[in-house]
């Protein structure tokens, strides 16, 4: 749909991607530095400097100890650390959990590890069920869990997660977590899975620099988990992509830096544009689901037509792209469209009012 946008000169709230004036300008300057002095390789699991900022972050964070030198990984993006951590953990034919509607690269994923996907259908509600979650687990090796949650923006709850961690234990299943929205959060209950009794032991965190710094297109990604599972993972890690850009690496330094208020301005900033959104969604004719965290919005149409046509007439005879719900699907099929509020509030204004405008759903 972004290849879509551009050709046709659509808004783009299809793809995760904030406007270029998000990412911090003390980040930014040194990646900039960093260009003039640090053009190499890094030691494959990443700089030094970097891994130990993350465990230290970490240990603030989510009062979690991971050991910098044998625990902490930079990847090529968050991506690249699930998929590392899917090659190197998921035996041919091992079943894997995950939620959906999911993010879409967990599926290909399994599939390239020979795993065998069990996806749980939570849209209606948006809750985890017990028993739906106790049968599948009852045949996996792996369970994927995206929190807060890309397309839907749904937070899982305390209960949740203990449950997660219950049914992980007694099935003793290798819990992998992305976690790379985990300061974008608008709900109180916000708690990060491995501090939860008895799930950092066997979970894999996947997180990183794009979305809470707004540099989507650095690839810099975090692996944090227990020293087995680290030592797994950064074998395909190393044989695929040797190290994450050095540059970028640098400027995560500085990044991991910044002040506590920083992530609190960002999740408000955030806050403020998922209302924004979901007001001027209403406002057309159009029904969205308030999400919990993440910047996207599930939002239902009111026409019978394919989840993809509507969304390709959307880019062309509104000029606003957004996603098919299909796509967040093992088997396709959905009835609803994903926008995105990562961008800035003139942006979704602009949005708004060419969607008022070009209301064919009405006709």
């Amino acid at each position: 749909m972004t290849r879509e946008a551009h050709r046709l000169g659509a808004i783009n709230l299809s793809q995760g991607i904030p406007d270029e004036d998000e990412t911090p300008k003390s980040v930014k300057r040194a990646a900039k530095d960093a260009i003039d002095t640090s053009s190499q390789y890094t030691i494959t699991w990443g700089l030094p400097e970097l891994r130990e900022a993350i465990a230290e972050r970490y240990a603030d964070w989510k009062d979690v100890s991971y050991d910098p030198e044998t625990e902490v990984t930079v990847t090529c993006g968050t991506s690249e650390a699930i998929m590392s951590t899917l090659l190197s953990l998921c035996d041919p034919g091992d079943g894997v959990v995950y939620f959906e509607p999911t993010y879409e690269s967990y599926i290909p994923g399994v599939q390239f590890a020979e795993g065998r996907p069990i996806p749980l259908d939570i849209t209606d509600g948006l809750a985890v069920e017990e028993g739906p979650l106790r049968e599948a687990a009852s045949d996996a090796s792996i369970l994927i869990l995206n929190h807060p949650q890309n397309p839907t923006g749904k937070v899982f709850t305390p209960e949740e997660l203990q449950l997660v961690a219950d049914v992980a234990a007694e099935e003793d299943l290798v819990v992998v977590t992305d976690e790379i929205y985990e300061h974008i959060v608008y709900a109180d209950h916000y708690r990060s899975p491995v501090t939860i009794d008895g799930l950092a032991e066997r979970t894999v965190v996947c997180t990183g620099m794009s979305k809470t710094y707004s540099v989507t297109g650095w690839r810099v990604g975090f692996a944090l988990a227990p020293e087995p599972l680290s030592a797994e993972l950064r074998k395909f890690h190393d044989y695929t992509s040797i190290c994450a850009p050095t540059p970028f690496q640098q400027a995560g330094v500085e990044a991991l830096s910044l002040p506590e208020r920083y992530y609190a301005d960002l999740a408000d900033s955030y806050e403020r544009r998922r209302g924004q959104l979901y007001e001027g969604l209403r406002s057309v004719g159009l029904d969205p689901v308030m999400p919990d965290g993440a910047y996207y919005m599930m939002t239902r149409y009111p026409t019978d037509e394919d989840d993809t046509d509507f969304a390709l007439r959307l880019i062309r005879e509104a000029g606003v792209a957004a996603v098919p719900g299909s796509s967040f699907y093992t088997d396709g099929g959905s009835d609803w469209v994903r926008f995105t509020f990562s961008r800035n509030e003139d942006t979704i204004d602009e949005a708004i009012r060419r969607l008022d405008e070009n209301r064919f759903w009405e006709e």
